[in-house]
């Protein structure tokens, strides 16, 4: 029995070029105007690289009475890493609905510098 090779990755994907590929994905889906494609995807490409591909890590000071029993402070931090995360989630989903509309909006920037019109998705 012949043994079957599966290549795998040698580098993986950055979030940003994961979000530009699904861009190049949705525009496609869109029309296969190279042109278009490009243009629109290079644009948000910047746009990306500047505002989503950041990290989000709140920072604070916080005061904790030295008072408090372990079980209290197991509770607070558990406190904490849940409301860290759920308040990271949000951000990214605005993040996502941020970037849908400056995509609507520079496709119809290219579809107005070229007097057509597109159906988005």
């Amino acid at each position: 029995m012949q043994s079957k090779i599966i290549p795998f990755p040698t580098q993986v994907e950055n979030p940003c070029e994961e979000i530009e590929r699904h861009i190049r994905m949705y525009l496609a889906e869109i029309t296969a105007d190279k042109d278009f494609i490009n243009y629109v995807s290079n644009r948000m490409r910047d746009y990306i690289e500047n505002y989503a591909c950041k990290s989000f890590e709140p920072t604070f000071n916080l005061v904790v009475p030295p008072n408090l029993s372990r079980e209290q402070a197991d509770a607070l931090l558990l406190s904490l890493d849940k409301g860290v995360k759920e308040t990271a989630e949000e951000v990214q989903d605005m993040v996502g609905k941020i970037i849908m509309e400056r995509l609507q909006l520079e496709i119809e920037i290219y579809a107005s510098q070229q007097d057509i019109k597109y159906r988005l998705c």
